[in-house]
């Protein structure tokens, strides 16, 4: 094997992007996947905003008091199982501790740098190969049930987001003609924010564009591939065990999402980064009426519904439950009831048992900043803790990741987002 020949551990959105950032700056690359196919873990059926209005971690007062009255509670926005609680005490440490006021600020506005600047590198990369992946440009509406909440988003982007063009102000008796489908719930709300700027797109239809082309241009992808072993010799990456074989590197890449802190601790790593359980409900809307035409927001109960060509989607909910793959009804039940609290008239077109249910474990960091470049283990990089804007950050992480690799400056200061500040 060339010893020369990038390896990159995780086949999603991380992984994929990666891949194809490095192999056009001329690198080989190959890409190992544990499951059958790529992108068939969290980035196969998320909310599918790609949203820099949303650039705040998820630790501000508002969230950890949510968090917080969520402990034990299967039908809330936020639950906190209670044994995770042990598991989960120093990073919650970390994640408090970055979530005073000037923190919150900061990490806000290094995470908006990065969502535009991947944002960008988005929308370049579809012009300039012609592809589609169920995109709009309508950007995306965030409404509000009461006034102050809606007066404390605007006092927030005001204070942390610096291009406030994109952002516009959308009064009660405007929010029908921007959206008709809100007529039905109308007199319950105070008005919302349109975020311009932003897009929608079915992330796993982009990772399967990105795909064909890293292969197209020569990468190799292996999937049902497990890694069972990192290898380490004087502080250098010299390859890896998996189930097949022994592969050689001297360049080794950990875009594994949520799993990445596992593969890490092997080599005496500390990566702090937690799963954060996501749930969505996907519907078919062929022949439907009443289906919206813009994706939106609901401050007040922290679901996403995101309007597909022919589909719509609802995401929320965060569940501290570590690796537990089960569903719990109430989880589903709850998306369902978010759902009718904004469309009732769509929401009685659907059958229940039509809709979709997927769920994916968020990879969140402690500081709600991705974890990006090298590692003191030479030749051992990250790209991994992009959170609930994974697919968000995506092409931007991938691009700073490429510049660590080949020892390049970056377009935007990397220097919040470096994966030396914790390993």
């Amino acid at each position: 094997m060339n010893k020369k020949q990038i390896v990159i551990i995780g086949g999603g959105l991380q992984g994929l992007a990666t891949a194809n950032a490095l192999i056009e700056r001329g690198e080989e690359i190959l890409l190992l996947e544990r499951e059958s196919d790529v992108a068939t873990s969290t980035s196969f059926a998320n909310a599918g905003m790609m949203t820099p209005s949303q650039s705040s971690p998820w630790n501000s007062p508002a969230d950890i008091a949510q968090i917080l009255a969520g402990i034990g509670k299967v039908d809330s926005p936020m639950l906190l199982k209670l044994n995770q609680i042990p598991s989960l005490f120093f990073w919650g440490l970390k994640f408090l501790r970055n979530s005073t006021p000037k923190r919150f600020n900061e990490i806000s506005r290094n995470l908006f740098a990065l969502a535009n600047y991947s944002k960008e590198l988005t929308v370049q990369f579809r012009n300039e190969n012609n592809v589609t992946y169920d995109e709009s440009e309508k950007g995306t509406l965030k409404i509000y049930r009461n006034p102050e909440s809606m007066q404390k988003s605007i006092n927030q982007h005001e204070k942390i987001f610096s291009n406030l063009d994109a952002v516009k102000i959308i009064k009660n008796k405007d929010l029908v003609d921007l959206e008709p489908q809100l007529k039905d719930i109308q007199s319950e709300l105070s008005g919302g924010l349109l975020f311009s700027n932003d897009e929608v797109g079915d992330a796993y239809e982009f990772c399967k564009i990105l795909e064909e082309k890293i292969r197209k241009n020569g990468g190799r992808i292996l999937t049902n591939t497990k890694i069972n072993k990192i290898l380490i010799n004087k502080g250098h990456v010299k390859g890896i065990v998996t189930d097949r074989a022994i592969l050689e590197t001297e360049r080794l890449i950990i875009c594994s999402g949520s799993w990445s802190r596992e593969l890490l601790k092997q080599v005496g790593l500390n990566l702090p980064v937690r799963p954060v359980k996501g749930y969505s409900l996907t519907f078919d809307t062929t022949g439907l009426n009443n289906v919206p035409n813009i994706s939106l927001v609901d401050e007040s109960i922290h679901t996403a519904v995101t309007s597909f060509q022919n589909r719509i989607r609802v995401a929320g909910t965060a569940e501290f439950a570590g690796y537990d793959d089960s569903i719990h009804p109430k989880r589903i039940d709850y998306l369902y009831r978010m759902l009718e609290s904004i469309y009732p008239s769509l929401y009685g077109q659907l059958e229940e048992n039509e809709g979709k249910v997927w769920h994916g474990f968020r990879p969140m960091s402690a500081d709600g900043l991705p974890f990006i470049g090298g590692t003191k283990i030479e030749g051992l990089f990250v790209n991994c803790g992009q959170g609930h804007l994974g697919w968000t950050l995506a092409m931007g992480s991938a691009s700073l990741l490429a510049d660590q690799v080949q020892y390049k400056d970056s377009k935007i200061d990397i220097s919040p987002y470096l994966a030396s500040r914790s390993m």
